[in-house]
């Protein structure tokens, strides 16, 4: 090897630079980068002590010529230098290298105990140096990620065929639950509409007694009244008064030709809260103001006379009765 203290000045031109030469220019291309010999070891998985061998020029640990040739390939690539390599590569030759240590005395103690050893030459040496891989040495740790990606892999391809074996099982067991969580609602709407019509009957039914009692003592008066009348039969001048006050006192008939929802409100009392059918019809007094909600008025007419019956309108409405016969439609 050259002398690395020989100025550049005092060299040649065409003369190639020594081993220690380039390993300084390594290493003033990596400070440059500002990157540690611990960094490039991380990246390329070659030993810190490989690394500083090698940009001090020696290459004497090295047990053969391609492990050498393979970490300088590594470095210069990740740091860039192409031109580097080559100049390695001129220097890094066989005749430069020399043989490792060891080598002379495994090859005399061959040859006397009278075994055959082909030992290979520079050329196929050089030849073959492509296809040998790294040193297990100096690349541990890229090793060991490899035995996790692969344990990591047949785990995933386990879990996968687990998961492909048992899809019909998992399929039904879905399936199954799917049917339950379904037969579960449905049960559960069919309770509470069971449990709203049996409120709409109660309090229709008590809707329907509150108007039985009230026809009742309608009917007790009116019956008080024909006696008073019949006692009062000397005074023919005043019954037909009396008759005719009778007859244009109004009342509140409600008649559905179709569904509707209705509401019949006396002050803060309810009358009637129910869905009617076609052919319902209901009278209310009007002896107090009756305030009536109506789901769906087109289906139903009304009238205060017994007579002039008319719809009081599409869809939601509601309206007041007056004693007086009067209506006035209350905004929503």
């Amino acid at each position: 090897m050259k002398d690395a203290n020989i100025p550049t000045s005092d060299r040649k031109k065409d003369e190639p630079r020594s081993l220690q030469e380039l390993g300084a220019e390594l290493q003033r291309l990596r400070e440059s980068k500002n990157l540690t010999l611990d960094d490039i070891s991380a990246a390329t998985c070659i030993r810190k002590n490989f690394l500083e061998d090698i940009e001090a020029g020696n290459f004497v640990r090295f047990k053969a010529l391609v492990y050498a040739r393979g970490f300088v390939r590594t470095c210069t690539t990740l740091l860039g230098a192409p031109e580097l390599w080559n100049e390695y590569r001129q220097q890094l030759t066989i005749d430069t290298f020399g043989p490792p240590q060891g080598a002379s005395e495994f090859t005399a103690r061959s040859e006397s105990a009278g075994r055959r050893h082909s030992m290979m030459p520079p050329s196929s040496a050089r030849a073959g140096a492509a296809n040998m891989g790294l040193p297990a040495r100096g690349f541990r740790h890229s090793s060991a990620r490899r035995n996790g990606v692969l344990l990591l892999v047949l785990l995933t391809v386990g879990a996968l065929g687990g998961l492909w074996f048992n899809w019909d099982r998992l399929r039904g067991e879905v399936s199954k639950l799917q049917r339950e969580q379904a037969y579960d609602e449905m049960k559960s709407r069919e309770a509470e509409q069971a449990r709203h019509d049996e409120m709409q009957k109660a309090e229709e039914a008590a809707v329907q007694r509150e108007m039985q009692a009230r026809r009742q003592t309608e009917n007790a008066g009116a019956e008080s009244d024909a006696e008073k009348a019949l006692a009062s039969a000397e005074r023919p001048a005043v019954m037909p008064e009396e008759t005719g006050e009778a007859a244009v006192k109004p009342a509140l008939t409600i008649r559905a030709s179709g569904d509707c929802w209705l509401r019949v409100r006396e002050g803060d009392k309810d009358l009637l809260v129910t869905t009617v059918r076609e052919g319902f019809e209901q009278t209310f007094p009007l002896d107090r103001t009756l305030s009536v909600r109506f789901g769906a008025g087109q289906n139903v007419q009304v009238s205060t006379n017994g007579t002039d019956f008319a719809s009081p309108g599409a869809g939601v409405q509601r309206l007041e009765y007056r004693p007086d016969g009067s209506s006035l439609k209350v905004r929503k």
